[in-house]
């Protein structure tokens, strides 16, 4: 469980002005020597993150972050790092300082996610005094050298993190001894040895499911077809591969594709499955695809060649940017946003993206979304439940 991916563990970001014991907490929950301590202010600079595994909670990433009270023209550059941290959080653990109730934490209310409060008890200042300031809120109290201290923090993060309804990838659309055929492209986007991550998600998650994965390419899909005994219940295939699967295919099996799952797993697929339908109004202009992940651009990469191709041919008058990495920058522009599958990011950074598109009144769908939309196929396609 170690070697959970980042995007699928809870993520708890750890706030609080300089000095307050952000990096001691995260040294002292985790039991390892993880954040460098010292009375030296400013000393965390970047995010630091650490996986681990919490009994009852399952996998949990936790994120060290730089004070918020950052100064100078640097300091700056880090509290917007900081910042950034937000989006990708599921809760927050806030080390109280003396004020409180101050923008930074307004940011983090904000987003109505859970909030453990923790004062830290240093042999260096007035314990007593800073309990009796802060007696109207709920707070733990936290002294890393007391492991009775630290058993009472961890039982509030498993009681607030614990996982009440864990979302599937494959949610309706697979269930026990079903037989579900991938078709899995191995082309020069795909790590060299490897598979990528909705690939390898998504074949755990069926045999969690006690169903059966078959593996396959494109080229191979028809005799797989015919050595069955009777046909599979489902076809997931990558989303370039779409036009041709569908006519492959059996009339009545289900097809959909990895993006269309992530699309329900990690975001809104109702909100993604309404936006792409912009793309028939002749008033939609500009287009946004934006790419999570980063690697280098290939001849035949997917977000900067295939979509803009296929959107051309739909639409010869429409601009198309690219971005690639964690934001979204000058949206606003944008009549309509395509993002990839987002499979190397959480549901909670993911979905902050979705809000921030609600917000600004800018349609967002996805890559597998779109290309079902362009191969007129979306309305014959499988889509999960949201």
């Amino acid at each position: 469980m170690i070697k959970t991916p980042k995007s699928l563990r809870i993520h708890i970001g750890i706030f609080g002005k300089r000095n307050t014991g952000k990096s001691s907490f995260l040294n002292s929950i985790t039991e390892q020597y993880t954040s460098i301590v010292s009375d030296v202010k400013g000393t965390t600079t970047d995010p630091i993150y650490k996986s681990v595994e919490i009994p009852e909670v399952g996998p949990v990433v936790f994120i060290d972050t730089a004070g918020f009270d950052e100064e100078g023209e640097l300091g700056k550059l880090r509290v917007e790092k900081t910042k950034k941290v937000i989006d990708k959080c599921d809760g927050f653990i806030y080390l109280l300082s003396d004020d409180f109730e101050n923008e930074f934490l307004k940011l983090i209310k904000e987003k109505k996610k859970p909030i453990i409060y923790i004062l830290s008890k240093s042999d260096k200042d007035d314990f007593e005094y800073r309990k009796e300031k802060y007696k109207n809120y709920n707070f733990l109290e936290f002294n890393s050298k007391d492991n009775l201290s630290k058993k009472i923090v961890l039982e509030k993060i498993k009681k607030t993190f614990k996982t009440k309804e864990e979302r599937t990838i494959t949610q309706n659309l697979v269930k026990e001894n079903d037989t579900v055929i991938l078709v899995m492209p191995q082309d020069i986007e795909a790590p060299k040895g490897r598979l990528i991550l909705p690939q390898v998600s998504t074949i755990r998650e069926i045999l969690d499911k006690k169903a059966n994965a078959i593996c396959t390419g494109i080229e191979n899909l028809n005799s797989v077809l015919n050595s069955l005994k009777k046909d599979p219940d489902l076809i997931i295939t990558d989303s370039k591969l779409f036009s041709q699967v569908y006519k492959i295919k059996p009339e009545k099996v289900k097809l959909t594709s990895f993006s269309v799952l992530f699309s329900a797993f990690k975001g809104d697929l109702k909100y993604f499955v309404d936006s792409v339908k912009k793309l028939d109004n002749p008033n939609t202009k500009k287009i946004l695809i934006f790419e999570a992940c980063s690697h280098p651009p290939v001849s035949e990469d997917i977000g900067t060649v295939k979509i803009p191709k296929m959107l051309k041919n739909k639409r010869c008058d429409l601009e198309i940017d690219f971005q690639r990495g964690d934001d979204f920058f000058d949206i606003e522009k944008y009549d309509l946003i395509i993002q990839c599958g987002s499979c190397m990011h959480n549901r909670s950074q993911v979905m902050s993206r979705v809000d921030e598109s609600k917000r600004k009144n800018i349609a967002m769908t996805n890559y597998g979304i779109t290309i079902a939309y362009l191969n007129d196929i979306l309305e014959k396609i499988a889509l999960p439940e949201n």
